[in-house]
């Protein structure tokens, strides 16, 4: 190699090195910037704040009830104590509970689907054959009562005539059942329990029955010795004893059960209805013939009376009957009107009268949709007083069940509807059907007032009583958790651990790009190492051929 060649290739591996170099330095500045921008995303991770899912017991407090008289839970919402000095309360204390109130509604059905029957009839006809079948119901209504009335009369007269005939049936056998008693008595008292003493007369005589704990030890075990064969024998045992009633002299004696000797005794204290006599501790035989004949008077008066009444039974059984067919005959001529029979596939049912049931619902209606100002047409169906009170009920009114329930609507609602439908009998498309009903709704009741509280050593209540209540309440200390604002803390934790996952997801994919691109640039930097080691090498090697070089021409030239 010549020597201008040689300093020509020194010199282009000095700028290949220096290029190398120079790239060195760009790529570890880069490498400077992606550690920079991974120390920044690692600094990031450690900003965010890890979610933390809520406790109940941060939505869970101590509270306390209380129960009425009538079993009502009422609870304590709040309470503080009073500023100024009161010798009768300490607190002003707000309470709640939940009653039912009942509530009238009204509701608007899409597609009603509100069906007629066929034919044509006016409104006004319509109306007349609703008051026809109004007033046969009333006259139907009467005659059924009437009936009611007349079988009530009848069963009151046929019960006092069966009750008759048992007692002196039974009267008449307990007196054949005591042949030869003429008298029972014991020892006063009421007619409940076994007395001490009973005395039984018959046709020999009178003979004292005393109870076995009356005698003294001896007697007692005299009495044993002289039941000892019916002892042992086991006709009676030692604890039937105390049961049983004995006339006895000292040597012998005779017993009888004391539940037999009360039981004859406690004929007589009967209700005026079966009394023998003015008292009630005596059984007397001559009094039970007096009473036997009564019996047999009261039976003979009442048997004219007993037929009367089946007569007048009769008589409002057929008018009863008659009035049937009369309302039956007015439905028929409503039926064949042209009317609304159904909403959907829900019979439509005219109300020509409403009962109790029905009246109070509707009346509950009535008056909610005066009260909150809402425009009905079913308010049409009612006369009212000048307070605005239902007097009557002029017609007009359906009633239908869906899901089980009774709802309401009225002839206006249904003929709106059913003539804004098209199709085939203006089935399609109908509007809007409003229908009503009441019902029930539980509603929360809030009172405040001052109250007296009462607390133990630890400062907890204990009881309470309340300015307008003289009662003093037991306080019963629980605990309530707010599961709506848990359940709302739930979903924000559950959508604060989305984001805080995400971000970290982000973050993670952002860490890796920097790492891919950090090592391919080591890679490169490893390429640019290599590279500038062998150009070290060679500028070595071209160093030394023109140091040759020049050293050669020296010597040439110098000699």
């Amino acid at each position: 190699m010549g020597m201008a060649a040689s300093q020509a290739r020194y010199l282009a591996l000095v700028a290949r090195k220096s290029n190398c170099e120079y790239e060195g330095q760009q790529i570890n500045q880069a490498r400077t910037v992606l550690s920079n921008q991974s120390a920044n995303l690692f600094n990031q991770m450690l900003g965010l704040k890890v979610p933390v899912p809520p406790s109940t017991s941060d939505f869970t407090k101590n509270i306390y009830t209380y129960k009425d008289g009538l079993g009502k839970e009422t609870k304590l919402e709040n309470w503080q104590q009073l500023s100024s000095a009161d010798p009768d309360y300490n607190y002003v204390v707000t309470r709640s509970y939940t009653t039912k109130r009942y509530t009238g509604s009204i509701k608007k059905m899409n597609d009603p689907q509100v069906q007629f029957s066929d034919g044509v009839s006016s409104k006004a006809d319509i109306e007349a054959a609703e008051n026809a079948v109004r007033a046969a119901n009333e006259a139907y209504q009467a005659a059924l009562k009437a009936q009611e009335d007349a079988k009530a009369n009848l069963d009151d007269i046929q019960t006092q005539i069966n009750s008759i005939k048992a007692e002196r049936a039974k009267l008449a056998n307990y007196a054949s059942e005591q042949t030869g008693i003429t008298k029972c008595t014991y020892d006063g008292g009421d007619a409940t329990t076994p007395k001490d003493e009973y005395t039984v007369t018959d046709a020999s005589g009178s003979k004292t029955y005393k109870a076995f704990s009356t005698f003294n030890p001896t007697e007692q075990e005299a009495i044993k010795t002289a039941l000892d064969d019916l002892i042992k024998s086991g006709a009676i045992s030692e604890g039937e004893l105390a049961g049983l009633y004995f006339d006895y002299d000292g040597t012998n004696y005779s017993f009888a059960k004391g539940t037999e000797l009360n039981a004859l005794a406690l004929e007589s204290g009967k209700s005026e209805a079966g009394k023998f006599n003015g008292t009630l501790n005596v059984y007397d035989k001559a009094n039970i013939d007096v009473k036997l004949a009564d019996y047999n008077t009261q039976l003979t008066s009442l048997t004219p009376l007993l037929n009367l009444a089946q007569s007048g039974y009769d008589t409002a059984q057929t008018s009863a009957e008659s009035a049937k067919i009369e309302y039956d005959e007015a439905l028929k001529a409503y039926g064949e009107l042209k009317h609304p029979t159904y909403i959907g596939n829900s019979d439509l049912i005219p109300l020509a009268e409403l009962d109790k049931d029905q009246l109070a619902e509707l009346q509950q209606v009535v008056a909610d949709m005066k009260e909150q100002g809402i425009e009905s047409k079913i308010l049409d169906c009612f006369e009212y007083d000048e307070n605005g009170k239902i007097t009557s009920y002029k017609g007009g009114i359906y009633s239908f069940k869906m899901n089980g329930v009774a709802y309401y609507t009225s002839y206006a609602d249904l003929e709106a509807s059913y003539n804004s439908g098209t199709g085939p009998n203006n089935i399609d498309g109908q509007t809007k059907l409003p229908y009503y009903n009441a019902s029930y709704i539980d509603t929360k009741i809030e009172e405040t007032e001052k109250a007296l509280v009462e607390t133990d050593g630890n400062g907890r209540f204990t009881s309470i009583r309340f300015e307008d209540d003289s009662i003093v309440y037991t306080l019963n200390m629980g605990t309530e958790t707010d599961d709506v604002a848990y359940q709302d803390a739930m979903n924000q934790y559950y959508y604060d651990n989305a984001v805080y996952d995400k971000m970290i997801r982000d973050i993670n994919a952002k860490t890796s790009i920097i790492q891919q691109e950090d090592q391919q640039l080591e890679l490169r930097l490893k390429q640019l190492d290599t590279e500038q080691s062998a150009l070290s090498t060679e500028m070595e090697a071209v160093k030394k051929v023109v140091d040759d070089n020049v050293e050669s021409s020296f010597k040439t030239f110098g000699g």
